[in-house]
């Protein structure tokens, strides 16, 4: 059991607050499932399964027809958009640079079937996709020049398509969940390297954040006893899925920095958080876990999955009541210097003043201390990474979940720190709380941190 109780100081908090709209998050905590955060030190879709898959924008293959060239076209166009929206503009150049080698790929095929006209059309996409890069890197207002010219580009792109049939700009390209490289436009092509089935490819329009799509599965709650403080709680969930009812079984789910399904667990005060991992019983859809509540009052489960059909990464959100009274959220001053279970943790953004801004995408630094109070480097490897940060708004809505950039354990014996460096991008104002995990020995250690997100 993971338990951050009992490694910080155990400030109060408040969980229930008015908290502002949420464009991206805002929904029934009960039902709805989440995307986010897909950051270049975040959690990913594609997982541990290789260096593409650490970097699904930056390493995206080169199209070898014209149905994948189509398809890089239309997921990237859309990813741009997705952008501009979030205000996300670094990332716009590597959409628009992944456009390249697909219209070259159009550009050469056009000239083998001796089609000048369409050759020409094709090369003023090169300068328009240019002219979206400039507009996001303009000093003023780069968000609105960026739409003006991503409105010509995207206009571009779709007049480009009526030259080419509906089954080569829709027909979408499928990979193996554990060989992303291995490509096929037929869904049902096994992968070559170990015949699994293919899914439809994603490419992500962010590695930092992404908004949410519809939820695609439900999760129901129970325990064998009601929640007390101090005392062990067997909690038995269900995964269903929307569309026809189906139970979410083991093999239906990615595997995900380790593990199919990480909890999230958090109390309405915000002070005391776990990360569990269900096993699955012989129901199918059914998980089971334990652990110790440390706080009055009932916890919010984010569960922490990616279906298989979809790859797309989604937060399941469901409640474990409780017959207490939850205690309040106490923001106290923002801390950037903690001690957990011997170790001390700073938390640096790159920003004036360690200012965190919603909205946009922030680089910070976690550094860790031994007890000796020199930099440690001795991090162990947990579930896949150096360390897990989560953040929990005040809203009890918003939950973001954060990896280190860099390369990842790849090995058991691999060692990390002192610095981690990471991105974090909060889509809603107000106040946070953000864990810290990592693992000098053989426990998880939680090292809390109040974080306020201005707007």
């Amino acid at each position: 059991m993971m338990n951050a109780s009992q490694s910080r100081n155990s400030p109060n908090n408040q969980f229930d607050r008015a908290a502002p709209r949420l464009s991206t998050l805002n929904s029934q905590p009960s039902t709805r499932a989440f995307s986010i955060l897909y950051p270049l030190s975040s959690i990913l879709v594609f997982l541990s399964l290789s260096a593409y898959a650490h970097d699904p924008l930056a390493n995206l293959p080169e199209p070898v027809s014209i149905p994948e060239a189509w398809d890089v076209l239309t997921q990237s166009v859309a990813n741009i958009d997705k952008c501009i929206d979030t205000n996300q503009l670094g990332t716009i150049s590597t959409h628009v640079g992944n456009c390249s080698p697909a219209l070259r790929l159009l550009q050469s095929d056009a000239k083998k079937k001796g089609d000048p006209a369409l050759v020409a059309q094709l090369e003023t996409l090169f300068a328009a996709g240019d002219a979206v890069i400039i507009a996001t890197r303009q000093r003023e207002n780069p968000a609105a020049k960026a739409r003006d010219a991503y409105a010509n580009y995207s206009a571009a792109i779709f007049q480009l398509a009526r030259a080419y049939t509906p089954a080569q700009v829709k027909g979408g390209v499928f990979v193996c969940v554990h060989h992303p490289l291995e490509r096929s436009p037929d869904p049902a092509a096994p992968c070559p390297k170990c015949g699994m089935k293919l899914v439809r490819r994603r490419i992500p329009s962010s590695l930092t954040y992404e908004r949410a799509g519809e939820p695609s599965m439900t999760l129901s709650v129970r325990t064998d006893a009601p929640l007390k403080v101090g005392q062990k709680v067997t909690v038995t969930l269900q995964l269903t899925r929307v569309k026809d009812n189906a139970p979410v079984t083991h093999k239906d789910l990615l595997l995900m920095h380790t593990e199919k399904i990480h909890l999230l667990i958090i109390d309405r005060s915000l002070a005391d958080y776990h990360h569990e991992h269900p096993k699955p019983t012989d129901a199918p859809g059914q998980y089971i876990f334990s652990f110790t509540p440390a706080k009055p009052g009932p916890y919010r489960i984010f569960a922490d999955v990616v279906p298989a059909e979809s790859f797309v990464q989604e937060y399941v959100v469901a409640d474990i009541p409780s017959d207490t009274p939850p205690e309040k959220i106490d923001p106290g001053k923002p801390d950037r210097k903690v001690e957990a279970d011997g170790f001390y943790y700073s938390l640096k953004f790159d920003s004036p003043g360690g200012a965190v801004k919603a909205n946009q995408i922030m680089v910070g630094t976690l550094s860790v201390s031994g007890p000796d109070g020199r930099p440690y480097n001795q991090l162990r490897p947990v579930m896949g990474a150096f360390a897990h940060l989560v953040a929990f708004n005040e809203d009890g809505k918003t939950v973001l979940h954060v990896h280190p950039e860099g390369a990842e354990p790849d090995s058991p014996d691999r060692r990390g720190g002192p610095n981690l460096t990471f991105r974090f991008y909060a889509p809603v104002p107000g106040f946070y709380r953000l864990y810290a995990q990592t693992q000098a020995f053989d426990d998880s250690i939680f090292a809390p941190f109040n974080v306020t997100v201005e707007k």
